[in-house]
Order: C-alpha cells, then structure tokens, then sequence
C-alpha cells in the first residue's frame, strides 16, 4: 500500500505533506470503490469466456484497462522495478513478426497484411513496433465500440494508398470483411480454435481473388502453444487417415471445421488449459483431447451420413437455381413490381445499376446486383434475396390473406384452367425446417395439367384476362380437387413422413385461359 501511496504522489504531482497525504487516501478510497463496481465475477466470467460476442468482449477489454491503469497501481510499481533490470531487448515474436513483414514486402511492396491479437495493449505494442521498424507503411487499428468507427478503419485500410496494415481484436472482428487481403498474422491464438476458423474467415470469404496465407506465431514451449500443437498433430492424424490432406500437408478446410465444430460442443478449453496448470507433461490433456477428438470425429460421421440420405433429393428443385442471370432478373422483376406498390420508386441506373427510394428514404439508394462493382464502390448497395429491402417486400406480399389472391391471363389454353401455387413448411423431427414451393394445375373438369405447373412462372407474365369461372367453381376446384392434389404431391416428393409434419399457405391463384 505504501508503494501505491508513493507512486500516486509521484504521477499526480501531489506534496508530500498532511493535506496531499490525505488527497492520496481519498484517491486510494475512490480506486477500491471503483474496483468492487467493477469486477462483478458473472461480467468476469462472460468476458472470459471464449464464446462471448462483440459487446462482452470490447467491455472486458475496458474493465482489463482500468484495473490495470487505476486500480493496481503498486502492481504497476513493481512490474515497473522488474522491467528496468531486465534485459532490453525485443520479444521473440515481434521480431518474427517484423521479419516477415519485411520479406513480404520485399517480395510485393503493396502488400496488405492483417494481423490479430487478443489483449489491447498488445495491439497498441505492434502499432508502435511497426511504425518504428517501416515508417511510411502505415498501421490502422480497429479495436470494438463503435460501428462506425470500424468502417472508417476499414475503408483506411481498404483504400490504394491506406495504410499498408490493420491490427486488430477480438472485439473488432465482428461486422468487417477483409477480403481484399489476402495475408493474415495470428500473433497470438486463442484456446478456441474455431475463433480461429473465424478470424481466418475475414479473408478467406466471397470476394477473395488470391489464396488466402496464414501464419500463427506459436511459442513450442508454452503450455498454449504445446496445446496447439498437440490438437494440430491429432487433427492431421484423423485427416490422413481419411485421405483428408491437401497437396501441402495441411488438413484439408472442409474436415477441419467440421471436427472442429463437434468439438466445441464437447469440450470446455477454458477448463482444458486450467487443468493443463498442474499436468505439465500434458498427460490427462493429451488424453482428453484425444477422446474429445475421437466423439467430434464420430458425431461429424453421423452428420455427414444424414446428409448422404438422397432419397428425397430432386436436382429438378434446384435446377431453377442454376442459371444465375435468371436468378437475378427475377429479383429486379420483383423490384419493380413491388416497390411502388409499397409506395417507393425503383429505377434503372445504367449498367446493372439502380436507383431505389423507399417511403422515408431521405435519399435513393444506389444498388446492384453485381458482387464486384458493390465491393468495388462502398455507396453501393448489394442487392439480392437477403437484401432488408427485398426481405420487407417479400414479407408484406405474404402477409396478404388468401381472399384476396386472385388475377386471369391468357395463354391459350383449351379449356378454363386453374393454377395454383403454395408454400409448404415441412418440419423434422429433430426440429429441424424446410420450405418448399409446390405447383398444382387442373382444368375446370378437374384434370391435372402438369405443362403448366412446370412452367408456372412463364404464366405469371402472360397477358392479363377477365375471369370466367364462377366463384362457386373455383371453391369446389380447390378443396375437391386442387387441395387432395396437393397432399399427393407433398407425400410423392417425400416432403412429409410418420415422423415429419407440414403446414401449407396458397400464395398464388391464376385463372389460365
């Protein structure tokens, strides 16, 4: 305590005398207060935690932050006396770090480089390492907090001239897309390693154009890194077994996160590295690792054979998917349906572009549905299915009551037809769910016409008619015939079992003439 008093004097300026003495009591007093307000142990231990998101993370940063800056002072003087008699000389890994920087940029001077490290202070230690070994590169930092502010550090680095690299956190990994990098530094690993699968993913993501590289700095005679390695070596030892490697040793993506995911689900590392404390042969972790490994490896086996199960699988539903152009004009079809009878506007804008203002947009909002020239330009907007935009829309129209479904066109056909088209739900017993859309057609006689089913989406942009069939017909039609049709249908596709159920919701009545 008396080292915290001086050290207090000394940084605040305060005389040692009977009044300054006792404005570091009532600092000292003021510091404790603060601490018990902060460190609840739940807030401690969500912050720990390695699942915790975004939010938990950028407070736990700022509790690390001032406990060290405010509440541990006489901790600070000691370590302070302990770094002045050790040797100066630079970390292992931060040299490491800036030799590789080095040779990659004599390699490609351009050269964007990401580099993630957990604790704060150590991404404040790399700025200031960086900038002193290669002025002029340039260093960004995006730590959690604001959303904004993480834009701005992304379009920094992201721009021709940026800065030439971006260290950043855990909290500040969330909501950014690094893809136009291609190099990622792991200077320190977390005891998840599927945090690691997802700080890799914010490059090797859609947009990536070169093969994603990356590199852990992992100390061999840490107990985190002699953990890393052990799991590293059992994962190859299953991957290989499995014919699982690629051409340069490394277990192949798609084995690696699988296992990976099962094993989150079965094994506590916070717990694993507590307990590796007192095993420093790693005996007990070595055999924990390796029956959590052999559980993930089984269960990723019953998931890939459940998956094997082709019986109700029809390329047919999925070959409308397949032609992406088409896919896209039909959205921008939608658009311009939908939009103004939302009471919006939806324009064309030149090549693959558009203009769309929605009821209390201050301004129109540039969009396209072009992945490149949305990445290209960060004013525009990538449209597509999973657009808000597209998402309200879709909502709205589905909200429509079935009363009030109802339009007639003409094709020809030789007779009134009817065609209808439903959603249908399906759900497993396992919880989970799927959605299906199912085409039925009959004429007034009640005569299924599987042409126009297939070919459903070609009658909705047929020219419109006047209805002919009465009102009394078309509810005979759908619960006599369409609605029986429709059980057949669901149960011939395999859409539903003894151990499955469905629900169904008509989104679309059309007279055919």
């Amino acid at each position: 305590m008396n080292d915290a008093k001086r050290l207090i004097h000394e940084q605040a300026g305060i005389p040692d005398d009977a009044i300054g003495k006792g404005e570091v009591d009532r600092i000292l007093a003021d510091l404790k207060l603060r601490l018990i307000k902060k460190l609840d142990e739940d807030e401690l231990a969500a912050v720990a935690s390695s699942e915790s998101g975004e939010a938990v993370t950028a407070a736990g940063e700022e509790l690390a932050a001032d406990v060290v800056s405010l509440a541990l002072p006489e901790e600070r003087h000691r370590i302070a006396a302990l770094l002045a008699i050790a040797p100066a000389q630079q970390e292992t890994k931060i040299e490491k770090l800036l030799r590789g920087l080095g040779a990659l940029w004599k390699q490609t001077p351009g050269e964007k480089i990401v580099i993630f490290a957990t604790c704060l202070a150590t991404v404040n230690l790399l700025s200031r390492e960086i900038e002193n070994a290669y002025p002029g590169q340039g260093v960004v930092v995006l730590r959690g907090g604001d959303h904004g502010a993480k834009l701005a550090a992304e379009r920094r680095f992201k721009s021709k001239d940026g800065p030439r690299v971006l260290v950043y956190t855990a909290a500040g990994r969330e909501g950014i897309n690094l893809q136009f990098a291609r190099i990622l530094f792991n200077f320190d690993l977390p005891w998840n390693p599927m945090d690691l699968e997802q700080r890799i993913g914010r490059i090797h993501r859609y947009g990536q154009k070169d093969t994603a590289q990356v590199y852990n700095l992992v100390l061999g005679d840490t107990l985190e890194g002699r953990i890393f390695l052990l799991l590293n070596d059992k994962l190859k030892e299953i991957a290989t077994a499995l014919g699982k490697v690629d051409e340069s040793g490394n277990v192949t993506e798609d084995l690696r996160t699988q296992i990976l995911g099962q094993l989150s689900d079965r094994l506590s590392y916070d717990e694993l590295y507590r307990n590796a404390l007192s095993d420093p042969e790693l005996k007990r972790t070595r055999q924990e690792l390796e029956a959590a490994l052999s559980n993930a490896n089984e269960a990723r086996k019953v998931v890939f054979e459940l998956f094997q199960d082709l019986e109700r699988f029809s390329l047919d539903d999925y070959r409308p998917l397949s032609d992406v152009d088409a896919s896209k004009s039909r959205i921008v079809d939608f658009l311009r349906i939908a939009v103004p009878i939302a009471g919006g506007a939806f324009e064309d804008a030149g090549t693959d572009c558009y203009h769309l203002r929605m009821p209390g947009d201050l301004a129109p909002r540039h969009c396209t549905l072009d992945r490149d020239l949305a990445q290209e330009d960060e004013r525009i907007e990538l449209l597509g299915i999973d657009h808000a935009v597209v998402n309200q829309l879709f909502q709205a129209l589905c909200e429509i009551p079935p009363s009030r479904i109802g339009a007639a066109v003409q094709v020809g056909l030789e007779r009134p037809s009817v065609l209808t088209v439903w959603q249908v739900q399906v759900y497993g017993k396992g919880g989970e769910s799927g959605t299906h859309i199912v085409a039925i057609a009959v004429d007034v006689s009640g005569k299924r016409i599987p042409s126009l089913e297939r070919r459903y989406g070609e009658s909705f942009r047929a020219r419109p008619s006047s209805p002919r069939i009465s009102p009394e017909a078309c509810s005979m039609l759908l619960h006599d015939v369409i609605e029986p049709t429709l059980m057949r249908e669901v149960h011939h596709r395999g859409l539903s079992s003894p151990e499955s159920g469905y629900s169904t919701k008509l989104i679309a009545w059309l007279e055919v003439m």
